[in-house]
């Protein structure tokens, strides 16, 4: 009964951690509404965004701009058609290549 109480417990910790919306996706998976704040985060000693992961993008607003992990940029610099503040309020559809986080879109 033990080891069937530990079982159950292992599988749906396993299920519940596996499933969450705030995980980054593995290679060739497609994760949907992705707050973009998991990707990259406010530096206030150096007053810019960094990127925490390598980062591509293919989306309307900003197609083919790459950035490696740590690239601070300031919040009033333009990734395509948006700042980089208000690209890091957005929630976006990304998939992963295993070098690049690739954002496809977001609103």
């Amino acid at each position: 009964m033990k080891l069937f109480l530990f079982s159950a417990v292992i599988v749906l910790n396993l299920l519940t951690t596996a499933c969450t919306d705030s995980q980054l996706p593995t290679v060739g998976r497609t994760q949907g509404d992705f707050p973009m704040r998991r990707l990259m985060d406010f530096d206030n000693e150096q007053q810019c965004y960094r990127f925490l992961h390598n980062v591509w993008f293919e989306a309307s607003f900003a197609d083919g701009m790459a950035y490696k992990q740590s690239t601070c940029l300031p919040a009033d610099k333009k990734i395509g058609r948006k700042t980089t503040s208000e690209i890091a309020k957005l929630h976006v559809s990304l998939t992963y290549d295993g070098e690049h986080y690739i954002i496809k879109s977001g609103y």
